[in-house]
């Protein structure tokens, strides 16, 4: 699928990617790092995903915003994660919002290195994390096995 975006974030080329994983101390997808080069983040026409189960009480969301690798406090990667990423998993990032405030979230954890999830952000936890078992918080759920997946699920809601 042919991804179309708008309002994408100022150019940026491989070494401010390689400089944003430094940073954060990750490696990230090959195929997301393209995503960022090519787009640098923007807002969806293609903004509705379904979840393959009903899944926290909602069987889909819309995508307001994929985050941009700027230091823009709102819509950028690193800001994000410097200010809320103490919230997630270790090796969990903020890749996009939803309207109603919630997350979506790529993995560069090594049991689940480039699986997307979806965070409820309103959904409180009762169980920590538990990497042993490969058992995430209840407000945080997978929905892709890779970005690739992810963006060809994604479907204008106007179609």
């Amino acid at each position: 699928m042919n991804l179309e975006l708008e309002n994408c974030g100022p150019e940026i080329n491989f070494l401010d990617i390689e400089k944003f994983e430094a940073n954060l101390s990750i490696r990230l997808p090959n195929t997301y790092k393209n995503f960022l080069y090519l787009n640098n983040g923007g807002e969806p026409i293609q903004c509705a995903v379904d979840f393959k189960e009903n899944i926290i009480a909602s069987n889909g969301d819309y995508i307001a915003s994929f985050y941009e690798l700027s230091q823009d406090v709102t819509y950028g990667l690193e800001p994000n994660m410097r200010h809320h990423g103490e919230k997630l998993p270790k090796g969990l990032i903020y890749i996009a919002n939803s309207p109603a405030g919630n997350f979506y979230l790529l993995s560069t954890r090594e049991d689940s290195y480039g699986q997307v999830f979806y965070k409820d952000h309103e959904l409180e936890d009762k169980t920590p994390f538990d990497p042993i078992n490969n058992q995430l918080p209840e407000s945080i759920v997978k929905i892709a096995d890779d970005f690739d997946e992810f963006i060809a699920n994604l479907y204008d809601p106007g179609e």
